[in-house]
């Protein structure tokens, strides 16, 4: 794997091949389920009953129980956004309940910290061991200032409980040569093997496009316990995997990953084409005991903005991916439209791996 420039990172042998393989296409293989609206949203513990709107949510179920945790943002001034969660049952989807039902919500994580003071932004939600693990995207306390440096980190949060408050453990960090350019670091998930730990997440670094990489954290250092303090945690041994297409602007990690098989992960990632309109790419992960690779991708765009509330909101033409969970043979995503909206859909999973073509 070479080095790549100023980067100061390696580039898997197969990036050039894997963009070779896409093409600005998309075959929509998504049955949309339905959206939450901010009205429909009542704010348990807060003062103002309603946000002004919800999107980008988080996904969990366990059993016949849905928790969705939202991005709210309760005023444009500055544009803050916290966490609440949502609880209902799956029969909302099969039944529609989730276009008209009025929802209850507990905002769970808020600004608190230099690391994200101005907002918790597209929070991802998966298991590691016993622990429930929320990343979101902090805006720190640079994010205003003429400070181009470290605008938004990666915050780690956990808890043993959906129905609890998340503690907020640690933020991501780089090595010193690339901290220094980086101006975002977003998009993460976790990537957990037998005895290592991976990162998979979308760092902006000065004068370079926004590609995909993966880096590895000791597993046993994410969940030591530590004080008050927000830690900082290494993302070491980094690998830039997937850069955008020429007819896209930028590529992110989506939601978090979805076992297929043995060492066999499925991904929804997002990207935003050059149009500035965001689609998903289906691809697969595989670890051989070395290292992750993506080893196969749809070359095509599996979904795209359709319905009107994707097309139009604050920000138009948006369908943006935080949360997967497999329910039988289906792929249940959670994403937000256009955002402004808490939005639902699913992808059959045999369909997607049947479209799937080898990268080597």
């Amino acid at each position: 794997m070479p080095l790549r420039g100023a980067r100061n990172v390696k580039v898997a042998e197969y990036v050039k091949k894997l963009n070779d393989m896409r093409r600005p296409e998309c075959k929509d293989m998504a049955t949309r389920l339905g959206v939450i609206t901010a009205d429909r949203i009542f704010l348990k513990n807060f003062p103002q009953r309603h946000p002004v709107t919800a999107f980008n949510p988080a996904l969990l179920i366990r059993g016949e129980r849905v928790h969705v945790y939202a991005r709210l943002i309760l005023g444009y001034y500055k544009y803050v956004s916290a966490v609440a969660r949502i609880d209902f049952s799956l029969e909302d989807f099969e039944e529609h309940y989730v276009m008209f039902n009025q929802y209850s919500a507990e905002l769970v994580v808020w600004p608190s910290n230099r690391y994200d003071i101005w907002g918790v932004e597209d929070p991802r939600v998966q298991t590691l061991g016993n622990k429930l693990i929320m990343i979101y995207a902090g805006r720190t306390c640079f994010y205003f200032s003429t400070i181009n440096r470290e605008r938004t980190v990666p915050v780690i949060a956990t808890t043993e409980d959906p129905y609890a408050y998340w503690d907020k453990l640690a933020y991501f960090t780089l090595p010193k040569k690339m901290k220094e350019r980086m101006i975002t670091n977003k998009d993460v998930v976790l990537l957990e093997t037998t005895d290592r730990l991976f990162v998979l997440h979308r760092p902006h670094l000065e004068g370079e496009r926004l590609s995909l990489w993966i880096g590895e954290i000791p597993k046993e250092e994410l969940l030591k316990p530590v004080g008050e303090e927000v830690k900082g945690l290494l993302i070491d041994n980094n690998t830039l995997v997937m850069e955008p297409a020429k007819f896209e602007d930028r590529v992110g990690w989506g939601a978090p990953l979805i076992k297929v098989g043995d060492d066999e992960w499925l991904a929804i990632i997002h990207s935003r084409g050059v149009d500035e309109i965001y689609r998903l790419i289906a691809l697969t992960l595989t670890y051989d005991g070395d290292y992750p690779r993506i080893s196969g991708v749809v070359p095509y765009y599996v979904m795209e903005p359709k319905e009107v509330y994707e097309r139009f909101g604050d920000r138009p033409g948006v369908v943006f991916p935080c949360g997967a969970q497999k329910v039988k043979d289906k792929l249940l995503i959670s994403y937000g439209a256009a955002d402004s909206f808490v939005a639902f859909a699913q992808f059959s999973i045999d369909d997607l791996l049947s479209e799937m073509k080898p990268v080597e």
